[in-house]
């Protein structure tokens, strides 16, 4: 049975295994009528919901897949968790009013409070929380920084994901603005543009083209820029979809670097800014050529390295001491998480040491940016979304 078929079959017994549980437990507060008229309607909306779910997986093959799939995650998220948390808690109180009944009447308040509050975060994280970008500055020292990059400074854009968006999304006119407030000497993005088609960026292009840095806006590719995630007719539409992205990139006026390198000069010194192609473990591509991207190069050049998927830096760069600062993305952080001061938990960890925000090795960072876009999830929960502004400073 295909893994599309068993998604549905199990949504549909969680579907009406939760709505009945939750229909019960309010049968007190409705007359029999109302309970089963709300109850009736209320649940085929929702199989109708994860039908049309079903249908979108299965048929839907161009640009505008992720976003209708996504829309309807999104739906389903927003009432079956606080209906979920709702039920279980709700049920526990219910089960205590024979031997605890001011416990059970703490409990039962407890999850009405509980759904509503998660109601309202999940409502805010699939809207406004959407583009309510964080800016974080990151001051860093780098060995072999020439003198003449004190202050240079790079913004770092990562996994947009244009095709989860609609073309009215206020979030990206946003973005745009925001990068340009920063006035970057350089603008690097590190992979995933789209989820699978070149065609996801038609809409964008002429706004990107906005966005400046006085140095230029250099790019490398992530897993989804390849449009593996999708059946393609033949090889050659594949290919044709690829050679399409790179012309679309070009026309945002990026400079992609697929495993090459290209130097920063100021006045009389270089800072040398290296790109690969996703390199990542099983079953993510390894297309990247570290040992191309820096053949050759000066043996105390400064290098700064994009590189998609943050498992590259335990993988092989920090076996190059000579790169001195790497800029990841790839993990969203999950798009979950919560930030106590410097404290911070996601379910990203338990896949990625390294899943958001700076890491060091010795001399040598890694800097994992949760991105700007959203995948699967239509939205940020406690993380948001982030545009990241490095200051250099030399190494004195």
């Amino acid at each position: 049975m295909r893994s599309s078929n068993l998604i549905f079959i199990a949504g549909l017994i969680f579907i009406l295994l939760t709505d009945t549980i939750f229909w019960i437990q309010l049968k007190q507060y409705l007359n029999k009528k109302w309970q089963i008229l709300l109850y009736g309607l209320h649940t085929l909306f929702f199989i109708c919901t994860l039908i049309l779910f079903q249908y979108s997986v299965s048929r839907l093959k161009g640009p505008d897949s992720y976003f209708w799939i996504e829309k309807l995650i999104g739906l389903l998220f927003l009432f079956y968790t606080p209906k979920l948390i709702y039920t279980v808690f709700n049920g526990i109180g219910l089960l205590l009013r024979r031997c605890c009944q001011r416990i059970s009447k703490l409990i039962r308040l407890f999850s009405g409070i509980l759904a509503g509050a998660l109601f309202l975060i999940l409502l805010y994280s699939l809207t406004l929380g959407r583009y309510n970008y964080k800016i974080e500055t990151v001051n860093l020292t780098l060995e072999n920084l020439p003198a003449e990059f004190d202050h240079f400074k790079i913004v770092q854009l990562s996994d947009i994901h244009l095709g989860s968006f609609g073309e009215s999304y206020p979030g990206m006119r946003k973005l745009v603005g925001e990068v340009n407030r920063l006035q970057p000497d350089i603008i690097v993005f590190t992979g995933d543009m789209v989820n699978n088609f070149a065609a996801e960026m038609s809409p964008w292009i002429t706004l990107f083209q906005e966005m400046k840095a006085s140095y230029g806006k250099y790019a490398i590719t992530g897993n989804h820029d390849y449009g593996d995630y999708t059946r393609w007719p033949t090889e050659t539409d594949k290919r044709n979809n690829l050679n399409q992205f790179f012309e679309n990139m070009k026309s945002m006026g990026f400079h992609m670097l697929n495993n090459d390198r290209i130097p920063i000069v100021e006045g009389r010194d270089t800072l040398w800014l290296v790109g690969v192609e996703n390199w990542g473990n099983p079953p993510f591509p390894r297309y990247g050529k570290l040992d191309v991207a820096i053949d050759s190069l000066p043996g105390q050049a400064c290098i700064i390295l994009l590189s998609h998927d943050p498992s590259h830096w335990r993988g092989e760069v920090l076996q190059v001491p000579r790169i001195a600062l790497t800029l990841s993305g790839h993990t969203h952080a999950m798009q979950f998480g919560i930030k106590i001061g410097k404290n911070e938990w996601s379910p990203a960890q338990y896949i990625y040491p390294e899943y958001d925000g700076l890491y060091r090795h010795q001399n040598q960072y890694l800097y994992v940016s949760r991105g700007q876009g959203y995948l699967g999830f239509p939205g940020r929960i406690g993380l948001r979304p982030v545009i990241t502004e490095f200051i250099l400073h030399p190494n004195r």
